[in-house]
């Protein structure tokens, strides 16, 4: 298999993604993210919703044996669909400003590479 591919690698996005959570972890804006989001989500009745669907899990199989792994594994889809479309929209444009410079700099670099390895059989540089 000949290895000039266009497309951004897998590990090229693994690398580019912990590199913004070291970002946002070093600068405290995790945490800042974080408090953010809870409050956000407590206010649009997220946390309350996601109670009853836990409440209702419980009682629907309290004979059974009960684990909590299951309990996790069911409502965390149910969960993360339930999630505001507005308060995904303004997390993430919080993050976007917050990366800035950093993220444009890096996606403009790694184009450029891409590009020139584009045609195939070209030379390497």
């Amino acid at each position: 298999m000949a290895s000039t591919t266009t497309t951004i690698l897998p590990k090229d996005h693994i690398k580019l993604r912990s590199t913004i959570h070291q970002k946002l972890i070093e600068s405290g804006e995790k945490e800042r993210l974080k408090v953010l989001l809870k409050s956000k989500l407590v206010e649009g009745g997220w946390r309350d919703e996601v109670k009853i669907a836990c409440r209702e899990y419980i009682k629907n199989n309290q004979n059974e044996n009960f684990k909590i792994e299951d309990l996790i594994a069911l409502i965390t889809p149910i969960a993360k669909k339930k999630v505001p479309p507005q308060v995904k929209a303004d997390l993430i444009k919080r993050i976007r400003k917050f990366l800035g410079p950093n993220i444009q700099n890096h996606h403009h670099h790694h184009h450029h590479i891409h590009i020139q390895s584009n045609t195939p059989n070209s030379p390497h540089h």
